[in-house]
């Protein structure tokens, strides 16, 4: 009798235990094709991008505010200016602007697969192709000031040093490029493997990038060496990194990397399946991950499971937090899911998420 009793007190304290550890989406919407890189924000709206080539800006509450699309279907996410315009690459090779209300502003032929986020500048607006060539364009009206060939592919997104005066490119064939505004390489660094994750920055201007051969470098301004960490699995997504220098990433081999600001591991989480998509850190240095499983998880700064969801599908859009404390995943469905956090988006962590801000313009602003 007392066995009984206690194997139901330990099979009710296990249900609780996982009760608390589950989390129930706020909402979620069902948008046709997988999303594309990590939602921006302005104006308590989220734009999101499918691969499916449509543009959508969605409110808090997951209504859709306005949606467009666009030609091509859409490969990376949109980054919004200052004042609120949007700007998205399309596949078959348009860049496009949109306002902030959803109104197409202009749109510029560049002639190739265009698998980058537009990176927004003073005056222009600067766009690099799969086959490695760089546009800088003229916000003003879409014309194509200058355009360079880098000779390399690219398949993933520029961003902007800490001075804001180069943009740092991952490369296909093993290199991170500093290129200025003249569109001219001014330092090239040879990763261990493929780039396809942007790069992240810090206020001193020290460089984390990622790469598929199993390595996370940090880089001086200069594009200098400093320290390479070694992971049992390849590298895909983006790394997010704290006030503190701290270095968070997801990897193939099913593990959550964290690191100090010297490349020592603090903690590493096994998750269900690959990370593939990159993380967000809230106020609280929370870290919200998601893999492909489709489980998204929440980690304290210790590395433990504060509570996960399940959902059926790969995660696979790098994640998100709005103003409003909603954390949005994407998975490969094209299913964006939203969940109620306790903070917002860091703004005392320099790069907080993938692309650097709530906005996807490459730096952070605050």
């Amino acid at each position: 009798m007392k066995i009984g009793k206690f194997f139901l007190a330990a099979c009710g304290c296990l249900f609780l235990a996982r009760a608390a550890c589950a989390r129930e989406p706020l909402w979620k919407i069902a948008l046709g094709s997988e999303i594309a890189g990590a939602p921006a924000a302005f104006a308590s709206q989220a734009l999101v991008a499918t691969k499916g080539g449509l543009l959508v800006a969605l409110g808090e509450d997951g209504r859709i505010a306005w949606k467009q699309k666009l030609p091509g279907g859409c490969l990376a996410a949109p980054a919004v200016d200052r004042d609120g315009s949007v700007y998205v690459a399309g596949a078959d090779g348009t860049l496009l602007r949109f306002s902030a209300a959803g109104k197409e502003l202009w749109r510029a032929s560049l002639g190739q697969v265009l698998p980058a986020t537009p990176l927004p500048g003073e005056r222009s607006v600067f766009q690099v192709g799969g086959e490695g060539r760089v546009w800088r364009v003229r916000k003003q009206d879409g014309r194509i000031e200058k355009t360079a060939e880098l000779g390399i592919p690219v398949h993933a997104s520029p961003v902007w040093d800490s001075a804001r005066k180069n943009l740092l490119v991952p490369a296909k064939d093993y290199f991170l490029l500093a290129v200025d505004q003249e569109l001219g390489v001014r330092w090239r660094f040879r990763t261990a493997g493929v780039n396809f994750a942007p790069a992240a920055v810090t206020p001193a201007g020290e460089i984390y990038c990622s790469s598929m051969g199993r390595t996370l470098h940090k880089l001086a301004a200069d594009g200098r060496p400093l320290w390479g960490y070694r992971t049992q699995g390849w590298i895909k997504a983006s790394p997010v990194v704290d006030s503190e220098g701290r270095a968070y990433v997801g990897c193939y081999d099913r593990h959550v990397y964290a690191l100090d600001a010297g490349g020592r591991p603090r903690w590493k989480f096994f998750g269900k399946a690959q990370f593939t998509a990159g993380a967000v850190l809230d106020g609280n240095g929370r870290l919200y991950c998601g893999d492909t499983s489709g489980t998204v998880y929440a980690l304290d700064s210790s590395g433990r499971k504060a509570w996960e969801y399940k959902s059926p599908d790969f995660i696979t859009g790098d994640l998100t937090i709005l103003p409003g404390r909603v954390l949005l995943a994407g998975s490969i469905d094209g299913t964006l899911l939203a969940f109620r956090v306790e903070r917002p988006m860091s703004r005392r962590a320099w790069w907080a998420k993938s692309l650097g801000n709530l906005m996807n313009s490459g730096f952070d602003e605050n």
